[in-house]
């Protein structure tokens, strides 16, 4: 199953969650039965991007298996202090907009407890009577990423196979210090006509041919097909040349300014 495939699987999920009626939720999801019975409720208290909320969960027990369930909501992330729509919108904003995850935490807290620079953006409106304070940290915010990224790490195989590919790509390199001096490089491989990403490597330098091995191989391992590559965008790194002509050498190589 690949990225395209898992994503529908998750999404067609929490559509049949949400539509999900009453007498669906009499249906035990250990057992399949339906001779089951309300068996009282709890109270959660998730923080949403309309701040604080106060939902009423449902729990059932089946007659037969005697196990308890309960009402799952598409919104909300089970045991999780926020619902989904802020973890998305967290992980949106890193993504496309840049920016430490400081940044990010405030922001998202500014939106949901109208505080700090919501008060700012709404001047001279004063803060909402009953709003709670929020508390959410940068800590948060990574932790959601971080786990995203295991997730991610654990389907790199075959994660792309049978998507289409255009034959043509983009490569480039990233480089970054961390902490101690040391600098590493990052390097990816977009395709060209559908701007499609495959899983990036990082390595110590761009000057070698291995290194580039290296985001080809794990790019072949996600789904690229390697045989089928016909043109390669990039700029003139010399490590990049060598391995094209070591392993790729029916490839056309592009120098370009403006290469992904």
């Amino acid at each position: 199953m690949n990225i395209i495939e898992r994503a529908q699987q998750f999404v067609e999920s929490k559509l049949g969650s949400a539509k999900r009626t009453g007498q669906d939720w009499r249906r035990c999801p250990w057992c399949e039965q339906t001779q089951t019975r309300k068996h009282g409720v709890y109270m959660r208290y998730p923080w949403t991007l309309e701040g604080r909320q106060e939902v009423r969960v449902q729990r059932h027990w089946c007659l037969l298996c005697k196990r308890s369930y309960s009402e799952k909501s598409a919104e909300l992330v089970e045991k999780g202090r926020y619902a989904r729509d802020v973890r998305r919108k967290a992980v949106d904003d890193w993504q496309h907009q840049g920016g430490s995850l400081r940044r990010i935490a405030e922001l998202l807290r500014s939106e949901m407890g109208r505080q700090e620079c919501w008060l700012i953006w709404h001047a001279p409106a004063k803060r909402p009577e009953g709003s709670e304070d929020c508390y959410l940290g940068a800590s948060s915010v990574h932790r959601w990423l971080d786990g995203i990224g295991r997730e991610a790490q654990k389907t790199i195989k075959g994660q792309l196979e049978g998507i289409a590919n255009s034959g043509r790509v983009g490569v480039d390199g990233l480089w970054a210090r961390l902490r101690g001096g040391v600098e590493r490089v990052v390097l990816v491989v977009t395709d060209s006509l559908t701007g499609l990403v495959y899983p990036p490597v990082v390595v110590e330098g761009e000057k070698s041919a291995s290194s580039w091995g290296k985001l080809f191989g794990r790019a072949g391992v996600a789904g690229l097909d390697l045989q089928a590559l016909r043109g390669i965008t990039s700029d003139g790194a010399h490590g990049l040349s060598a391995y094209l002509r070591e392993g790729l050498n029916w490839v056309n190589q592009q120098r370009c300014i403006l290469h992904v």
